[in-house]
């Protein structure tokens, strides 16, 4: 069950929704797990709250008759704080960029109801860079990669990506093997 569970932090080769017949998935990136983990560690102090504050203020809820209150407020805090978290976690699973041997996708989950879906044919891409900021972006290998298109969007941004270098050479490598096969 654990195993299943941090499968969502690995790259997947599956399918995806509109995928066409004789296309096939070069690559699937999310963001990388160390971002997840940071949201996710913030929730944890926070989870601590209602316990302190019940240890140091019991006596005084017990004589003034708000304990009821108290596990009632506490119970809708902690719904919260699960929600947040399902929220995290939802988010950092739907938010994809897939790109395959004729186009790139980039769908963006904006809440639980809203998503934006981006397509470019890799015809269209004209270059790619990487840009990796700072001492805790290089350290743990991850970054940003940009790639510039030639239409009307100035270019699709990767953002947070795992070994962002390796994402660029994967996108040039299918966007030369593209322009090879339609010649």
């Amino acid at each position: 069950m654990f195993k299943s569970f941090l499968s969502i932090f690995s790259e997947s080769t599956n399918a995806f929704e509109g995928i066409e017949k004789d296309e096939k998935v070069v690559l699937l990136v999310r963001e990388h797990p160390l971002v997840i983990i940071l949201k996710l560690l913030y929730l944890v102090p926070l989870a601590f709250i209602p316990i302190l504050i019940g240890l140091f203020s019991t006596p005084f809820l017990i004589a003034n008759q708000l304990l009821n209150l108290f596990l009632f407020l506490s119970s809708v805090y902690y719904l919260m704080l699960w929600q947040s978290l399902f929220y995290s976690l939802t988010m950092y699973t739907l938010d994809v960029w897939i790109v395959t041997d004729k186009r790139i996708i980039d769908s963006i989950q904006r809440g639980f109801f809203r998503r934006i879906v981006s397509e470019l044919h890799l015809d269209r891409v004209q270059d790619t860079s990487v840009n990796t900021t700072g001492l805790f972006q290089t350290i743990f290998k991850f970054g940003d990669v940009e790639v510039q298109t030639a239409g009307r969007e100035n270019w699709f941004k990767f953002e947070k990506v795992p070994h962002p270098e390796r994402v660029k050479d994967a996108i040039m490598q299918a966007v030369e093997e593209k322009k090879q096969s339609s010649v």
